[in-house]
């Protein structure tokens, strides 16, 4: 199952209004210490759903189609030139549901493998939700010097997730 979900988030320009007013937010992951795969570390910039204001919580559950719960884990992801995350499957974490909103790039850069190994890359319309199977190989590659930031929202649930800090 590899679908891009159109329109799942109706609100991206009031989301990313927000996301702007409150850029002084992100907080960096870089390397073993905080954001290591099997395949690399990685590096990006996050807003955890326990450092975000509520008007921007509020905006993200606006108008997608899950319903807010404490037992979620969501962040806002922002990779600056130079940021990405190597290749790694969510079902290394301790959930079972995972929903990735792309907001803004200026080119692709989210990547997956299928079942048969094949790379493909992945057209990211703002607002549109990618359903993934939690065991698939995906990357996020390198944003280049020249571009403008990549935004993407992530949310999750799994086993005792409201008292872990993690992703």
């Amino acid at each position: 199952m590899y679908n891009q979900i159109e329109n799942y988030m109706t609100n991206v320009d009031e989301v990313m209004d927000l996301i702007h007013k409150y850029q002084y937010l992100f907080k960096k992951r870089d390397g073993a210490k905080t954001f290591y795969t099997r395949y690399g570390n990685a590096s990006l910039k996050q807003i955890y759903h326990y450092d975000m204001p509520e008007e921007l919580t509020e905006a993200i559950f606006k108008t997608i189609p899950i319903k807010w719960t404490d037992r979620l884990n969501y962040c806002v992801n922002k990779y600056e030139a130079g940021d990405h995350i190597p290749k790694h499957k969510e079902s290394d974490g301790s959930y079972w549901m995972f929903k990735l909103i792309f907001l803004q790039s200026d080119k692709p850069h989210f990547k997956y493998w299928d079942e048969q190994d094949e790379e493909h890359l992945v057209e990211e319309k703002p607002g549109a939700s990618f359903n993934m199977h939690l065991g698939t190989l995906h990357a996020v590659t390198e944003v280049g010097q020249n571009e403008k930031p990549k935004y993407s929202i992530v949310i999750m649930q799994g086993l005792d997730m409201h008292q872990r800090k993690v992703a």
